[in-house]
C-alpha cells in the first residue's frame, strides 16, 4: 500500500484531535470492554458523549458495520476512507504502531487457503500511555478486492496489540476484468462488422460500375 505522508499526518492529527478531548471515564470504559479489538467506523465519532456508556453503544452500534453481512463498499473508481477506533489491553509505551492488513478469503465463502498481506500503514498514538487511537487509511479497489474478508491488525514492536475484521461489497476486480474483455470483444466484433458492411458496400459498388459500363459497351455496340 502506498503511503501518502501528508495525508498520514492529517489523519494522526485528526485522532489525536478527538481522542483526546473524550472524557476520560467515557474513553476508559470504552477501552476496558473493548480492549485489544479493532472496530471498522462507518462515521467519526462525536467528541462528546451526555453518557458514561455513550461511547460504548456508539461502537456496539458500529461493530457489525461492516461484517459479512453489511460489507464495505468500493468506489469502482477512487478511494474510500478507511477509519477504525483501536484498543489496547495495556499501554503500548511506544507512539508509532503499524496497521497491516490480509485477505483472508471470500465474503460469502469463508476462510480459503492462507491469508495473502495486502499492504500496512504507519499510525501514531496521541501518547506513549494511550490505550486506544483512531487509525484512518484509504482504499483503492487496485489494493483491495470487492467481495472478500479482511484482517486488519494493529502491531507494535512486531507484536499483535489489536485485530478485527471487516468485509468489502461491489463488482470484484474478476467481474471487472470479465466486464472489460467483453466490452472488448463486443467493440471488436462492431468494427469487424462495420469493416465488411464497408467492403460490402465498396464490392456493390465497385460491381454496379462495371455493370454501367457493360451496358454502356452494350448499347454502344447496338448502334
Amino acid at each position: 500500500m502506498k503511503k501518502n505522508i501528508l495525508k498520514t499526518l492529517g489523519f494522526t492529527i485528526a485522532a489525536i484531535c478527538l481522542v483526546g478531548v473524550l472524557h476520560e471515564v467515557v474513553a476508559a470504559n470504552a477501552e476496558n470492554v473493548f480492549a485489544g479489538k479493532i472496530i471498522v467506523l462507518r462515521k467519526i465519532p462525536p467528541s462528546y458523549f451526555n453518557t458514561k456508556n455513550g461511547f460504548v453503544n456508539f461502537l456496539k452500534s458500529s461493530k457489525n458495520r461492516y461484517d459479512c453481512a453489511n460489507p464495505l463498499p468500493l468506489p469502482d473508481e477512487g478511494a474510500v476512507d478507511f477509519q477504525a477506533m483501536v484498543f489496547f489491553k495495556k499501554p503500548l509505551g511506544d507512539y508509532e504502531v503499524e496497521m497491516l492488513f490480509h485477505d483472508v478469503g471470500s465474503r460469502n465463502g469463508g476462510k480459503t487457503g492462507a491469508e495473502v498481506f495486502k499492504g500496512s500503514v504507519t499510525q501514531y498514538t496521541q501518547d506513549r500511555n494511550t490505550r486506544s487511537m483512531l487509525a484512518r487509511t484509504s482504499m483503492t479497489r487496485q489494493e483491495f478486492d470487492a467481495d472478500r474478508k479482511f484482517k486488519v491488525e494493529i502491531q507494535s514492536h512486531g507484536k499483535t496489540v489489536a485485530s478485527g475484521f471487516f468485509c468489502t461489497k461491489g463488482m470484484s476486480q474478476a467481474e471487472v476484468d470479465q466486464q472489460k474483455r467483453v466490452h472488448a470483444q463486443q467493440e471488436e466484433m462492431r468494427k469487424s462488422m462495420e469493416e465488411l458492411k464497408k467492403k460490402a458496400a465498396e464490392q456493390e459498388a465497385k460491381e454496379n460500375q462495371e455493370q454501367r459500363k457493360k451496358d454502356a459497351e452494350a448499347g454502344q455496340d447496338l448502334f
